[in-house]
Protein backbone atom coordinates (compact mmCIF):
# COMPACT_ATOMS: atom_id res chain seq x y z
CA UNK A 1 0.00 0.00 0.00
CA UNK A 2 1.24 2.98 -0.70
CA UNK A 3 1.88 6.07 1.80
CA UNK A 4 -0.62 8.74 2.41
CA UNK A 5 0.48 12.16 1.12
CA UNK A 6 -0.08 14.35 4.07
CA UNK A 7 0.91 17.51 2.12
CA UNK A 8 2.84 18.79 -0.71
CA UNK A 9 3.78 21.92 -2.88
CA UNK A 10 6.82 23.93 -2.93
CA UNK A 11 9.10 25.73 -0.13
CA UNK A 12 9.34 28.67 -2.01
CA UNK A 13 5.67 29.21 -0.86
CA UNK A 14 6.41 27.62 2.61
CA UNK A 15 9.62 27.97 3.70
CA UNK A 16 11.50 25.03 5.07
CA UNK A 17 11.90 25.85 8.62
CA UNK A 18 8.41 26.81 8.49
CA UNK A 19 7.63 23.00 7.14
CA UNK A 20 9.45 21.35 9.38
CA UNK A 21 7.85 22.99 12.32
CA UNK A 22 4.38 22.38 10.93
CA UNK A 23 5.21 18.16 11.10
CA UNK A 24 7.01 18.72 14.36
CA UNK A 25 3.38 20.57 15.49
CA UNK A 26 1.55 17.74 14.10
CA UNK A 27 3.45 15.27 16.28
CA UNK A 28 4.00 12.99 12.38
CA UNK A 29 5.40 10.17 12.20
CA UNK A 30 6.33 10.54 8.23
CA UNK A 31 8.73 10.89 5.57
CA UNK A 32 9.92 14.39 3.99
CA UNK A 33 10.98 14.40 0.30
CA UNK A 34 12.41 17.63 -1.34
CA UNK A 35 13.34 17.63 -5.09
CA UNK A 36 14.77 20.12 -8.05
CA UNK A 37 14.30 18.31 -11.21
CA UNK A 38 16.59 21.09 -13.20
CA UNK A 39 19.37 19.90 -11.41
CA UNK A 40 18.80 16.38 -10.73
CA UNK A 41 18.82 16.32 -6.84
CA UNK A 42 16.86 15.61 -4.26
CA UNK A 43 16.78 15.29 -0.33
CA UNK A 44 14.75 13.34 2.19
CA UNK A 45 13.79 13.56 5.74
CA UNK A 46 12.65 11.21 8.77
CA UNK A 47 10.33 12.31 11.24
CA UNK A 48 9.05 10.24 14.45
CA UNK A 49 6.07 11.94 16.64
CA UNK A 50 6.78 15.35 15.08
CA UNK A 51 10.50 14.51 15.86
CA UNK A 52 13.67 14.69 13.65
CA UNK A 53 15.29 11.70 13.39
CA UNK A 54 17.13 11.67 9.85
CA UNK A 55 18.34 13.65 7.13
CA UNK A 56 20.11 12.86 3.63
CA UNK A 57 21.50 15.33 1.07
CA UNK A 58 24.17 14.77 -1.64
CA UNK A 59 26.62 13.16 0.37
CA UNK A 60 25.80 14.50 3.56
CA UNK A 61 24.19 12.70 6.59
CA UNK A 62 22.26 13.97 9.64
CA UNK A 63 22.96 17.34 11.17
CA UNK A 64 25.06 18.08 8.22
CA UNK A 65 22.49 17.34 5.89
CA UNK A 66 20.24 19.77 7.40
CA UNK A 67 22.31 22.41 7.74
CA UNK A 68 22.82 22.10 3.48
CA UNK A 69 19.33 22.38 3.13
CA UNK A 70 18.32 25.49 5.51
CA UNK A 71 21.85 27.53 3.41
CA UNK A 72 20.81 26.80 0.42
CA UNK A 73 17.30 25.21 -0.85
CA UNK A 74 15.12 27.90 -1.48
CA UNK A 75 12.79 26.23 -3.81
CA UNK A 76 11.73 22.67 -4.14
CA UNK A 77 8.95 20.56 -4.78
CA UNK A 78 8.04 19.31 -1.57
CA UNK A 79 6.30 15.80 -0.39
CA UNK A 80 5.13 15.13 3.12
CA UNK A 81 4.07 11.32 3.32
CA UNK A 82 2.52 9.59 6.53
CA UNK A 83 4.78 6.25 7.31
CA UNK A 84 5.05 3.72 10.13
CA UNK A 85 7.81 3.25 12.47
CA UNK A 86 9.08 0.28 10.57
CA UNK A 87 9.89 2.56 7.54
CA UNK A 88 12.39 4.78 9.20
CA UNK A 89 15.86 4.30 8.80
CA UNK A 90 18.54 3.71 11.53
CA UNK A 91 18.33 7.60 13.41
CA UNK A 92 21.43 10.19 12.59
CA UNK A 93 20.49 12.92 14.25
CA UNK A 94 20.01 13.61 17.83
CA UNK A 95 19.49 16.78 18.36
CA UNK A 96 16.14 18.69 19.01
CA UNK A 97 15.04 20.31 15.79
CA UNK A 98 14.72 23.66 17.53
CA UNK A 99 19.04 23.37 17.90
CA UNK A 100 19.25 22.16 14.20
CA UNK A 101 17.09 24.74 12.93
CA UNK A 102 18.95 28.03 14.74
CA UNK A 103 22.21 26.26 14.28
CA UNK A 104 21.68 25.96 10.21
CA UNK A 105 20.25 29.89 10.67
CA UNK A 106 23.61 30.49 12.25
CA UNK A 107 25.72 28.72 9.45
CA UNK A 108 23.40 30.61 6.83
CA UNK A 109 24.45 33.96 8.33
CA UNK A 110 28.08 33.18 8.07
CA UNK A 111 28.26 32.37 4.28
CA UNK A 112 26.13 35.92 3.23
CA UNK A 113 29.27 37.37 2.14
CA UNK A 114 29.20 34.78 -0.91
CA UNK A 115 25.56 34.85 -1.44
CA UNK A 116 25.53 37.65 -2.86
CA UNK A 117 27.58 36.04 -5.41
CA UNK A 118 26.42 32.79 -5.57
CA UNK A 119 22.55 33.23 -5.05
CA UNK A 120 21.12 29.72 -5.92
CA UNK A 121 22.03 25.86 -6.49
CA UNK A 122 21.87 26.60 -10.10
CA UNK A 123 24.16 29.39 -10.37
CA UNK A 124 26.89 28.45 -13.12
CA UNK A 125 30.59 28.89 -11.96
CA UNK A 126 33.67 28.53 -14.50
CA UNK A 127 36.95 28.02 -13.20
CA UNK A 128 38.98 30.45 -15.16
CA UNK A 129 42.01 29.83 -17.56
CA UNK A 130 44.35 31.00 -15.33
CA UNK A 131 43.49 28.46 -12.85
CA UNK A 132 43.13 25.79 -15.63
CA UNK A 133 46.81 26.45 -16.36
CA UNK A 134 47.66 26.68 -12.69
CA UNK A 135 45.56 22.97 -12.03
CA UNK A 136 47.30 21.44 -15.26
CA UNK A 137 43.67 20.35 -16.05
CA UNK A 138 44.79 18.31 -19.20
CA UNK A 139 47.34 15.98 -17.45
CA UNK A 140 46.38 12.44 -16.59
CA UNK A 141 47.75 12.62 -13.11
CA UNK A 142 47.51 16.64 -12.16
CA UNK A 143 48.81 17.96 -8.79
CA UNK A 144 48.33 16.37 -5.70
CA UNK A 145 46.96 19.48 -4.15
CA UNK A 146 44.03 19.70 -6.00
CA UNK A 147 41.17 17.66 -4.21
CA UNK A 148 39.83 14.74 -6.07
CA UNK A 149 36.00 15.31 -5.84
CA UNK A 150 36.88 18.70 -7.54
CA UNK A 151 39.29 17.38 -10.51
CA UNK A 152 35.39 15.86 -10.92
CA UNK A 153 34.04 18.69 -11.79
CA UNK A 154 33.52 20.04 -15.41
CA UNK A 155 35.21 23.33 -16.69
CA UNK A 156 31.89 24.82 -15.48
CA UNK A 157 29.77 24.30 -13.05
CA UNK A 158 26.50 24.50 -10.89
CA UNK A 159 26.53 25.19 -7.28
CA UNK A 160 24.74 21.94 -7.31
CA UNK A 161 27.20 19.95 -8.68
CA UNK A 162 29.94 21.25 -6.63
CA UNK A 163 27.90 20.14 -3.45
CA UNK A 164 27.46 16.86 -5.05
CA UNK A 165 31.01 16.38 -5.52
CA UNK A 166 32.57 17.46 -2.43
CA UNK A 167 32.26 14.77 0.44
CA UNK A 168 33.18 17.76 3.21
CA UNK A 169 30.83 18.65 5.50
CA UNK A 170 28.60 22.30 5.09
CA UNK A 171 31.83 24.47 6.13
CA UNK A 172 34.39 22.96 4.46
CA UNK A 173 32.53 22.96 1.19
CA UNK A 174 31.24 26.39 1.66
CA UNK A 175 35.02 27.24 2.63
CA UNK A 176 36.80 25.59 -0.53
CA UNK A 177 33.99 27.31 -2.62
CA UNK A 178 34.99 30.94 -0.76
CA UNK A 179 38.35 30.09 -2.00
CA UNK A 180 37.79 29.75 -5.80
CA UNK A 181 35.97 32.63 -5.60
CA UNK A 182 37.96 35.18 -3.71
CA UNK A 183 41.65 33.72 -5.80
CA UNK A 184 39.81 34.44 -8.97
CA UNK A 185 40.10 30.50 -9.74
CA UNK A 186 36.65 30.62 -10.30
CA UNK A 187 34.09 33.03 -11.17
CA UNK A 188 29.90 32.94 -10.82
CA UNK A 189 28.28 34.36 -13.74
CA UNK A 190 25.16 36.66 -13.74
CA UNK A 191 22.35 37.33 -15.71
CA UNK A 192 24.60 39.65 -17.38
CA UNK A 193 25.77 37.16 -19.59
CA UNK A 194 22.35 35.61 -20.26
CA UNK A 195 19.53 34.07 -18.75
CA UNK A 196 19.91 33.70 -15.04
CA UNK A 197 18.85 30.17 -14.06
CA UNK A 198 18.49 30.80 -10.27
CA UNK A 199 15.92 33.28 -11.08
CA UNK A 200 13.06 31.19 -12.48
CA UNK A 201 13.84 27.73 -11.12
CA UNK A 202 9.98 26.38 -11.29
CA UNK A 203 8.92 28.14 -14.65
CA UNK A 204 11.88 27.34 -16.68
CA UNK A 205 12.36 23.74 -15.28
CA UNK A 206 12.90 21.92 -18.91
CA UNK A 207 15.21 24.74 -20.29
CA UNK A 208 17.40 24.54 -17.21
CA UNK A 209 17.77 20.88 -17.05
CA UNK A 210 19.32 20.85 -20.63
CA UNK A 211 21.35 24.31 -20.38
CA UNK A 212 23.49 23.19 -17.03
CA UNK A 213 23.84 19.97 -18.71
CA UNK A 214 25.67 21.14 -21.94
CA UNK A 215 27.36 23.92 -19.93
CA UNK A 216 29.43 21.21 -18.50
CA UNK A 217 30.84 20.81 -22.36
CA UNK A 218 31.00 24.06 -23.64
CA UNK A 219 30.98 26.36 -20.68
CA UNK A 220 28.44 29.03 -19.34
CA UNK A 221 28.59 31.24 -22.15
CA UNK A 222 27.90 29.37 -24.80
CA UNK A 223 25.68 26.60 -23.23
CA UNK A 224 22.28 29.11 -22.97
CA UNK A 225 22.60 30.38 -26.84
CA UNK A 226 23.26 26.23 -28.26
CA UNK A 227 20.13 25.63 -26.26
CA UNK A 228 17.91 28.53 -27.87
CA UNK A 229 19.42 28.13 -31.25
CA UNK A 230 18.24 24.36 -31.21
CA UNK A 231 14.60 25.11 -30.01
CA UNK A 232 14.39 28.03 -32.94
CA UNK A 233 15.60 25.42 -35.51
CA UNK A 234 12.84 22.88 -34.47
CA UNK A 235 10.06 25.59 -33.60
CA UNK A 236 9.81 24.90 -30.15
CA UNK A 237 8.70 28.35 -28.19
CA UNK A 238 7.95 26.97 -24.85
CA UNK A 239 9.95 23.61 -23.98
CA UNK A 240 7.39 22.83 -20.85
CA UNK A 241 5.06 22.46 -23.35
CA UNK A 242 6.77 19.87 -25.59
CA UNK A 243 6.73 16.06 -25.82
CA UNK A 244 8.70 13.73 -24.86
CA UNK A 245 9.87 13.08 -28.62
CA UNK A 246 10.50 16.08 -29.19
CA UNK A 247 12.67 16.03 -26.06
CA UNK A 248 14.46 13.16 -27.39
CA UNK A 249 15.02 14.89 -30.44
CA UNK A 250 16.67 18.22 -28.62
CA UNK A 251 18.44 16.05 -27.23
CA UNK A 252 20.21 14.28 -29.76
CA UNK A 253 20.56 17.58 -31.59
CA UNK A 254 22.10 19.31 -28.77
CA UNK A 255 24.61 16.36 -28.62
CA UNK A 256 25.41 16.43 -32.12
CA UNK A 257 26.36 19.79 -31.94
CA UNK A 258 28.70 19.13 -28.64
CA UNK A 259 30.17 16.30 -30.93
CA UNK A 260 31.37 19.15 -33.82
CA UNK A 261 32.17 21.93 -31.30
CA UNK A 262 34.39 19.55 -29.01
CA UNK A 263 34.52 16.26 -30.32
CA UNK A 264 32.53 12.84 -30.56
CA UNK A 265 32.38 11.10 -27.34
CA UNK A 266 31.75 14.35 -25.50
CA UNK A 267 28.85 14.53 -27.84
CA UNK A 268 27.95 11.53 -26.87
CA UNK A 269 28.31 12.13 -23.20
CA UNK A 270 26.32 14.97 -23.52
CA UNK A 271 23.74 13.13 -24.86
CA UNK A 272 23.66 10.18 -22.55
CA UNK A 273 23.48 13.45 -19.82
CA UNK A 274 20.39 15.00 -21.68
CA UNK A 275 18.08 11.79 -22.10
CA UNK A 276 18.77 10.03 -18.55
CA UNK A 277 17.63 14.08 -17.45
CA UNK A 278 14.44 13.96 -19.15
CA UNK A 279 13.03 10.85 -17.60
CA UNK A 280 12.76 13.15 -14.57
CA UNK A 281 11.25 15.84 -15.86
CA UNK A 282 8.11 14.57 -17.40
Amino acid sequence: MSNLTLLEGNIASISFPNLVQLIKLEQKTAKLELSRVEIGQSAEMYFVGGNLKYGAVNALRGEEAMFRIICWWKVGIFRVMEISHDEVPEPNISRQIDWVLLEGMRRMDECHHYKGIIHDLTTAVSYTQDALDAFQWDRQDPPEWIPHWMRKLPRSFTLAQFFEQSHLGEIETCGALKSLLYTGAAVAHSSEHGPDLATAPIQRTRFDSFALIVMEFVGYEVANNLVESACQEMGIMELENVTFGQMVDLSDRLGMAISRMVGFDQGQECMRKLRARITSLI
